[in-house]
């Protein structure tokens, strides 16, 4: 199948996955400019019989259309086709860049009580939406969980439609109820494991996922109360009475005792657990949001308001670096560490909500920003630890620089663009020339004569 054209248009790069039912690939989308990449699900009937072919089709279809109004949500990966082709069927869906809960989900590394809110926020919503269209995942785990490159939103994958499809075929004829379970142990809820899920059994599942977080423990090392066979979790973890009881509540063996809906944990979140940020933690802040100007007079009212000793500047470069550690929650914490009196205080104050192996190179990268020099900020507000000595920055990349080359990235490749710059940024801890730097974003643009032009524009 590697690098077989179908349906004349997607040229299979390599595989993703699979079982008996079909495999899953990442292709190029040859007739869109830029040969983009995306997702194709095969599906492969265990038999050709006509009557057979024709059940499937119906159903292959059926679970199709219901993938493309899924799609209308935007942390939902868009349906961009589906099709037959030798009587084999195929969905094609967009590709999303970025990487799986499970890299983040490290065996004895916990999770503190900010990402984990922010997890269930974003998932809660994306589940209140697949439900209001009567669909139930039923496969919510870490892999299935996808950390989106340019704007460290989280993305739900694996619909499973295909795995339906190949239950519902093998289920007796004249079978009203699904007898098969789809899911992964460890994950599944009671009723799901046999074949009967609800709408509530995805909130189970998603449960799992915040204990797995929090405790650091695989779902099939957790403890079980010998009586009742409830997960024991809450002594293995640091968390807030009111957050593990609305978690405890999200993965109660009986369905009928847990939440039934999204809605209800949501509101449950917002009344005990968060109330004071609700509106920052509530409404997703993206990466790429566009703000308008602001002067010099209204950036020092605004930090004479709040308090904050981080010029306005400083604090949106701190707040990307903070977002590709912990998600949009990074603006979150960063308003209620930026009361602190000092730099050293505040990084410290940020530290403690990253895994341990993190915090170290957070603290550096952060305090050399921060000593940074800009035209708005006198030697006397700077409040280096005399522990740490930046190393030189190379005078002629300013502030200015870098965000019109961000600019102009993200006008040739997309939004990705801000996220590449900032890597550069912190792979060379500022110790870079600019020829340097151009070149090594201009190796980053996948088209020669792009990349070229991008090269001549700030290098001539």
């Amino acid at each position: 199948m590697l690098g077989n054209l179908l349906a004349g248009r997607y040229q299979v790069l390599q595989i993703l996955g699979g079982g008996g039912f079909g495999q899953t690939y990442i292709a190029l989308d040859i007739q869109r400019p830029g040969s983009p990449r995306c997702v194709v699900k095969q599906f492969r009937p265990v038999t050709h019989n006509p009557e057979f072919l024709e059940t499937a089709r119906r159903l292959f279809t059926s679970e199709a259309e219901t993938l493309e109004q899924l799609g209308y949500h935007e942390q939902i990966p868009r349906l961009l086709a589906y099709f037959e082709e030798h009587q084999e069927f195929f969905l094609v869906q967009e590709y999303i860049e970025g990487h799986s809960l499970r890299a983040e989900m490290i065996s004895g590394q916990k999770w503190t009580e900010d990402r984990v809110i922010f997890l269930l926020q974003q998932l809660l919503n994306i589940l209140k939406f697949i439900h209001h269209h009567k669909v139930i995942h039923r496969d919510i785990k870490p892999e299935n969980i996808i950390r989106r490159l340019h704007d460290s939103n989280l993305v739900l994958i694996d619909f499973g439609a295909v795995k339906q499809v190949h239950t519902q075929m093998i289920t007796s004829p004249g079978q009203t109820q699904m007898t098969v379970a789809i899911g992964t142990p460890g994950y599944m809820s009671i009723e799901q494991g046999r074949g009967k899920p609800h709408s509530n059994s995805d909130i189970y599942s998603l449960g799992v996922v915040c204990i797995q977080a929090l405790t650091g423990l695989h779902p099939r090392e957790f403890e079980e109360d010998p009586h009742t066979g409830e997960i024991l979790w809450q002594h293995r973890a640091t968390v807030n009475p009111a957050l593990a009881a609305i978690i405890s509540k999200m993965v109660l063996n009986n369905f009928k005792q847990r939440y039934q809906s999204a809605t209800q944990v949501l509101e449950a979140l917002e009344q005990n657990v968060c109330p004071e940020i609700k509106t920052q933690l509530f409404q997703t802040p993206s990466l790429l949001t566009s703000q308008p100007p602001i002067s010099v007079s209204e950036q020092q009212a605004t930090s004479n308001q709040t308090g904050s000793i981080l010029p306005p500047a400083k604090s949106d470069r701190l707040e990307k670096m903070l977002l590709e550690l912990v998600g949009p929650v990074a603006t979150t914490l960063l308003r209620r560490a930026a009361s602190a009196p000092n730099y050293q205080e505040l990084i410290d104050n940020l530290s403690l909500h990253l895994p341990e192996n993190q915090r170290l190179g957070f603290q550096q990268q952060a305090m050399l920003l921060l000593q940074e020099e800009s035209p708005s900020q006198s030697e006397t507000s700077l409040q280096p630890s005399p522990s740490i000595t930046p190393p030189t920055i190379n005078s002629t990349i300013s502030d200015s620089f870098i965000r019109e080359c961000e600019r102009e990235l993200v006008n040739i490749i997309g939004p990705m663009g801000v996220f590449l710059v900032q890597k550069a940024i912190k792979s060379t801890n500022g110790q870079i020339s600019r020829p340097e730097f151009v070149k090594t974003l201009a190796a980053d643009i996948p088209e020669p004569q792009k990349a070229l032009q991008f090269q001549q524009k700030f290098l001539t």
